[in-house]
């Protein structure tokens, strides 16, 4: 395992202050976030690195037990080591053996696992929650759980990118976390979030839906629109203005069209935040007209006489 210097992470001094550690956090935070560098998987690893050095020394006990292990066995970072040939020297667990296990959920790295997370699994007298060593000492892991939430967004706020607040519950109280929803989100994607920012000891995982409406529905990135023509317009076809995602657009109806006939309409759809772009397909629907003049009503009697 690789040891991790969290304050060369940061760019931060060892002895740096709560507000110089919070100062270097958000730069970097905003210089690889994410967004920003969608299709970039260094600069994602980095952003996890970030948030995970950030996590450790923004929380003034697990930032002690850093310092004392670090000061201790005297790494540098990247150095190898292996967890099981030294003891975790945290106040009276010095020189306690353990059996070191990796799969932790807490979604940082191995080493962050080995400290904070799976810490000292025991082979015996193990109880959730806490890791027993052979000296008798306890160390309660306190990982984040996770909160869940659905947040119902329509079609053009998912295209243009919106801002949405969800209750989130944290043992007694309830509290509104302002979500920043990025534009070109896709149906049923979610996004994380450290809820530590608003005094949640949590992460909050909010799962995006994209809604139907009653004319309009996204399939992946294509969207399906209901167009709604007149009889006469299907059976001797049209031109019709249709209103798309790059304004508006006129389409030819072929002629003798019938009810629930599609026409894709080539990259005209929605656009995903990797810029991949869908078609818009357009589903015919055969609409009878509500209020008819005496003279267009006279001819519809005729043809049903006709036909008749």
């Amino acid at each position: 395992m690789k040891y991790r210097d969290y304050y060369e992470i940061l760019g931060v001094d060892k002895k740096a202050s709560d507000a110089e550690i919070k100062k270097a956090y958000r730069k970097l935070a905003k210089k690889y976030h994410p967004d920003l560098h969608p299709d970039d998987k260094d600069a994602k690893d980095k952003f996890s690195e970030v948030n995970e050095a950030y996590e450790v020394l923004s929380d003034p006990e697990k930032r002690k037990k850093y310092d004392t292990f670090g000061k201790n066995a005297n790494f540098s970072a990247g150095q190898n080591f292996n967890p099981n040939d030294f003891g975790f020297d945290f106040g009276n667990f010095g020189g306690s053996s353990y059996t070191y296990t990796t799969g932790s959920d807490s979604g940082f790295s191995d080493f962050f696992d080995s400290l904070f997370g799976n810490f000292g699994k025991s082979t015996s007298n193990f109880r959730p929650g806490s890791q027993r060593f052979t000296n008798g000492s306890t160390f309660t892991s306190k990982k984040k759980n996770t909160l869940n939430a659905i947040i119902e967004i329509s079609i053009d706020e998912a295209i243009k990118g919106c801002k949405k607040s969800v209750s989130v519950k944290d043992s007694k109280e309830i509290k509104n976390i302002e979500i920043n929803i990025p534009k070109g989100i896709k149906n049923n994607n979610k996004i994380k979030i450290d809820g530590s920012k608003y005094g949640i000891n949590a992460y909050i995982l909010a799962k995006i839906i994209i809604k139907d409406e009653d004319d309009r529905r996204l399939d992946g990135i294509d969207i399906i629109k209901r167009e709604r023509i007149l009889p006469w317009q299907a059976y001797f076809g049209c031109k019709k203005k249709i209103s798309t995602m790059d304004g508006n657009l006129m389409v030819n109806i072929p002629k003798e069209t019938n009810s629930g006939q599609k026409m894709r309409l080539k990259g005209y759809g929605y656009t995903d935040r990797k810029g991949n772009k869908g078609d818009l397909i357009l589903e015919l629907i055969i609409d009878n007209p509500k209020n008819l003049s005496k003279e267009a009503k006279e001819l519809y009697e005729k043809l049903q006489e006709l036909e008749e």
